[in-house]
């Protein structure tokens, strides 16, 4: 489908952003799949929620690109008023979605899905889920959730995971996997900011591992934390910057962790950053590490943080659970360590800060297999297809 046959298309795309534009989670793969649609040539008519803004309200706005309507719930509201969402969002999706041809929606929540589904069924308009992580309230049954997966036209599935949990327990047909696809023009390293933000974060002389998200628990950051720990005892020039919050009730204190390990001058905090900054700082980083768990979430998930991380062209060490095991092949485009384990941790960075000159070709090869697999134009590919099958079956 090229961009000619898709003048006048038009889409509605209902999910999640984050209110201070991190693009944390869910929030960066809906952001850059709006980003995919509108580089199609899609005409796009976005409704979406933040659960992370200080006021209830509803915004309407009107930019250049689309047109947005955003549905805003306070943080400290409790979850299931924050469940009652759906209303609105509902009411905007049946509004927007007489005008359009087709509903994208996140997989993720039932103020998403839910309406799109009832939408779709009202308007006889066809209907994509991005299943990217399990369900988020877990407060609707279960039944429901499978009307809206076998009923959906085409289910993208972020792992193969999801994938084949959609086949086999849903019993869908209708299932493409669709791995995150990242700005490779964005992501990548920019040496004028580089030497920027060392100077602003004097850094100038140090070698920074760098992490970037939440602090939930399943982050695994007190591993990180432990393990570069035991490395700069060897290496006093070794520094770990950590940018991101704690965005739900019950994400870890790593401040605290910090203190209580003497690590004060040795650890740099930065604040969550609007999306489109993340890689200003990225690039001041020397290694790039995403230390999950291997729990449930993660082994369902194929976090975009990977893909950006890889796109940046260095060395990028991550957890051998869930989707990381499709993305990185070890020692040939990035570096895969056991989930949880301390030294597992520690032995890799340290062959990394001993193997400058493999570390750096394992880096570039790393670039590469973004730009092969997981650039917006790679992905672009897949989406085309998928958009067309789903408009030659409703005509």
């Amino acid at each position: 489908m090229d961009n000619e046959k898709t003048d006048n298309f038009k889409m509605v795309c209902i999910g999640q952003l984050l209110s201070d534009g991190s693009g944390v989670g869910g929030g960066a793969r809906f952001k850059n799949m709006i980003s995919i649609f509108e580089n199609l040539g899609i005409e796009i008519n976005l409704i979406s929620f933040s659960f992370f803004s200080d006021r209830f309200s509803i915004e309407h706005k009107n930019n250049e690109s689309f047109k947005t309507t955003i549905i805003h719930l306070p943080k400290n509201l409790p979850k299931y008023l924050k469940a009652f969402a759906i209303f609105p969002v509902f009411y905007y999706a049946l509004k927007e979605s007489r005008n359009s041809d087709l509903i994208f929606t996140d997989f993720i929540t039932e103020i998403s899905y839910i309406p799109a589904t009832i939408t779709g069924k009202i308007l006889n308009r066809p209907v994509i889920l991005d299943y990217i992580d399990t369900n988020f309230f877990k407060m609707i049954p279960g039944f429901i959730r499978r009307y809206a997966a076998r009923n959906a036209n085409m289910i993208f599935a972020i792992s193969y995971y999801l994938q084949n949990f959609a086949k086999e327990e849903y019993n869908c047909k209708n299932v493409l996997y669709l791995p995150n696809g990242v700005d490779t023009d964005l992501f990548q390293i920019d040496e004028i900011m580089r030497n920027k933000k060392r100077k602003e974060l004097n850094i100038e002389k140090d070698i920074v591992i760098g992490y970037t998200g939440s602090f939930a628990y399943y982050e695994g950051i007190p591993v990180l934390l432990e393990a570069f720990k035991n490395l700069n005892k060897k290496y006093p020039n070794l520094k770990l910057a950590i940018m991101g919050k704690a965005y739900f009730d019950g994400d870890q204190n790593i401040a605290e962790i910090v203190e209580k390990n003497n690590l004060e001058e040795k650890v740099i905090f930065i604040p969550a950053q609007p999306y489109e900054k993340v890689p200003d700082y990225l690039s001041a980083f020397d290694i790039l590490c995403c230390s999950k768990l291997d729990v449930e979430i993660n082994r369902v998930a194929n976090p975009i943080k990977v893909v950006e991380y890889l796109s940046m062209t260095l060395p990028t060490v991550c957890s051998a659970v869930g989707g990381i095991n499709d993305t990185i092949t070890d020692e040939k485009d990035g570096f895969l360590v056991k989930p949880g384990d301390i030294k597992s941790l520690e032995n890799k960075i340290e062959w990394i800060l001993q193997n400058p000159d493999i570390s750096e070709k394992v880096a570039s090869n790393g670039r590469k297999t973004v730009l092969n697999k997981y650039s917006f134009g790679a992905t672009e590919k897949i989406v085309q297809n998928a958009l067309m099958n789903i408009i030659k079956a409703g005509k």
